[in-house]
């Protein structure tokens, strides 16, 4: 996702308060910047919404965000609107009306959808899909609306003889932004992948717990195949950025664990069940010995996993501060 973050020159801002204030303009820099300014603002409600969406489970914070980001952007869209066509050309300051008001309808839409999803996100594998494929539908369409404003910044700057060049701020946003997706695409990938085995996982403990040796069995198979399909899309990503491999091995691990207490242990544990009402003490010591070692193997590595999780984003997407 990138917004168009090119200025004219960092000088020719300083006159812009009081040309935005009377909106007439006789200098197409600062025509120029004044747009681009707009962008910027909403550039950076749009980035404390990601960071928040990225470093908190508070739904509430994040939509908070969310909503901050969709006043910005009518704030921005409202000022752009009533700009005057900069000596009859009107293609620059029309296109980024039409993109901010498109802009508007993801923040609004497109965004809103994704935060609901997100309640119900952990229900099913297709859950969780959707949740991911609505966020970069999402990124799509805003790739799109920014590019055109890009198009028509930079045939405005031609009709007027002007030379774009980046400022530093704009390639600090647009670096945050390019990480952003970066990372986003590799932790879907790595996160469906473990998440495969969830809804059997869960069955199996439910039918632990029940006692009910047809379900446990059920949900043991179910896990098997659960695991070897997660491994083979587990084994498939690579280290990110060739290097970092922590957060995909920690899913790989859970995974193989998983895998292996489906083939052995459970099957074992599925045998007792059958004949729960006839077992000795050793039976029951056995079964039970297969309870302590799912729980305390399950804890510390999905621990791992949730910790590894955690410090990829941490690492690769920094808290956004402005």
């Amino acid at each position: 996702m990138r917004f168009s973050t090119l200025l004219i020159t960092a000088g020719l801002l300083t006159g812009l308060a009081t040309l935005a204030q009377a909106q007439t303009f006789t200098d197409p820099g600062a025509y120029n910047n004044f747009i681009v300014a707009e962008q910027r603002a909403m550039l950076k409600k749009n980035l404390r919404y990601i960071s928040k969406s990225a470093h908190s489970d508070n739904e509430k914070k994040i939509d908070a965000k969310r909503q901050d980001l969709i006043k910005q952007t009518e704030a921005s869209l409202n000022k752009v609107a009533k700009m005057p066509a900069f000596k009859d050309d009107k293609g620059f300051k029309e296109q980024t009306t039409e993109a901010f008001y498109q802009l508007l309808k993801v923040y609004s839409e497109d965004y809103k959808a994704v935060d609901m999803l997100a309640a119900t996100r952990t229900a099913t594998v297709e859950n969780m899909e959707q949740y991911f494929k609505l966020q970069e539908i999402a990124e799509a369409k805003l790739q799109v609306v920014n590019d055109s404003v890009d198009a028509a910044q930079r045939r405005f700057a031609k009709r007027h003889n002007m030379t774009i060049s980046a400022d530093p701020e704009g390639k600090r946003l647009a670096e945050y932004m390019r990480q952003v997706s970066e990372v986003n695409s590799y932790q879907h990938k790595v996160y469906l992948a473990q998440f495969r085995i969830e809804k059997a996982t869960a069955k199996l403990t439910d039918a632990m717990s029940a006692q009910d040796p047809a379900a446990f069995e059920a949900a043991r198979l179910q896990l098997v195949e659960d695991s070897k399909t997660a491994t083979t899309e587990l084994t498939a990503i690579p280290a990110f950025r060739g290097k970092d491999a922590r957060y995909r091995d920690a899913a790989r691990n859970l995974v193989k664990f998983y895998a292996g207490f489906a083939a052995t242990q459970a099957a074992q544990m599925k045998e007792l069940l059958e004949r729960k009402d006839a077992l000795t003490k050793a039976d029951a010591d056995k079964f039970n010995g297969f309870i302590n070692l799912y729980n305390t193997q399950n804890q510390k590595l999905a621990a791992a996993y949730n910790q590894a999780g955690n410090a990829f984003q941490a690492t690769y997407i920094p808290v956004f501060n402005d």
